[in-house]
């Protein structure tokens, strides 16, 4: 089996497994008891937040964690929009777990603007003045985008927000990003981040939301899964791709000669490609049936009509149709990638001579 939908999720890296093995059997108990069993499970807790906030680069603040991405998201408009005059503003290419909850709000009655996307993927920075306004409380936007792999320009988006109003709250979601990039959230001048486990061959059901100094939130009620919180952690500490950009070089130098990359090509761990007439879906199966498995987008917007990303790149209803999404891990090969372009070729070419789309 070769597996190159990465950004959907990854499999578990085994120190991580081990070390949640390890909780799971020897420290267990509930961190909020008192007594010594419950002390070291908090221990556990607190060690692993501090590794999270040294790799995020935080100087203080709070680190809250969640059961997903999609929960440290919401709790972060839920803290910032409380009043009806309070208007939100979101990026034309976020996650499907940031625009639902807009959505939402906005049909409770909150504005909410949406910054559009030039035709490489990337955020447009001339149009954030004409959105923000003294109303203005939240500014989400996506680190890296989960369906072309765009990696934006924080400290240009951070800069153009805040000359309009240094008052706004600024959230980026780093799921895509955290480990992947390396990036200073003090630096940079985020007000909050959200991490998450499974991006990074960790485990699913955890994620984190940093605050920065001056923030607080209370931590989400209930019995805290430390197991998964270590693995997030663990997971943070061993993530490595050394080779991701021989891979994506590779990848991208060796596409048949019809196919083309779309958007800006800087982020070697997601490639959204245009192939020549023929479905997405089409190719998806064929090579699924394989064991080859590539994506098609974000999975969490798999089964939606059309692509909100492409859609605001520009590219037609019929082109929104013709994407593959390839996106590498830890565990990838130069070999993978070799056996991905040739069974690509093979089913490129036969889906032709059939005239199947």
């Amino acid at each position: 089996m070769i597996y190159l939908d990465n950004a959907a999720t990854t499999k578990i890296h085994p120190t991580v497994w081990q070390a949640m093995q390890n909780i799971e059997q020897n420290t267990f108990y509930n961190a909020n008891t008192l007594y010594k069993g419950g002390i070291q499970s908090a221990q556990a807790v607190e060690q692993a937040r501090t590794i999270l906030m040294q790799k995020l680069h935080a100087v203080g603040g709070q680190l809250l964690f969640t059961n997903t991405a999609t929960q440290a998201n919401h709790l972060i408009m839920d803290h910032s929009l409380r009043r009806p005059q309070q208007e939100l503003v979101i990026t034309a290419g976020d996650h499907t777990s940031i625009y639902l909850a807009a959505k939402e709000r906005s049909n409770r009655g909150c504005t909410v603007h949406t910054v559009p996307l030039l035709r490489d993927g990337r955020i447009d920075l001339a149009a954030i003045p004409n959105l923000i306004n003294n109303n203005t409380t939240l500014f989400i936007f996506s680190l890296v985008n989960s369906d072309i792999g765009t990696y934006q320009d924080a400290a240009a988006i951070v800069e153009a927000v805040r000359k309009c109003n240094p008052k706004v709250h600024i959230h980026a979601d780093a799921s895509q990003a955290f480990c992947k990039f390396d990036f200073d959230v003090t630096q940079l001048g985020f007000d909050s981040v959200t991490i998450c486990g499974h991006k990074i061959h960790g485990p699913k059901g955890v994620g984190a939301l940093w605050l920065r100094q001056g923030i607080n939130i209370e931590q989400p009620h209930g019995t805290l899964n430390h197991a998964a919180i270590v693995g997030l952690a663990t997971a943070a500490q061993n993530f490595a791709c050394p080779n991701v950009n021989e891979l994506h070089d590779y990848l991208i130098q060796n596409l048949p000669n019809d196919c083309q990359v779309n958007g800006i090509n800087n982020n070697p761990y997601i490639t959204n490609i245009l192939l020549p007439n023929i479905f997405g879906e089409t190719v998806m199966n064929a090579l699924s049936a394989q064991d080859i498995y590539v994506g098609l987008g974000s999975a969490c917007a798999s089964h939606a009509k059309g692509n909100r990303t492409l859609d605001a790149m520009k590219l037609t209803p019929q082109q929104q149709k013709q994407v593959l999404r390839i996106s590498l891990g830890m565990n990838n090969t130069l070999e993978d990638i070799k056996t991905f372009l040739t069974a690509l070729q093979t089913v490129l070419q036969a889906i032709r001579s059939h005239n199947i789309l």
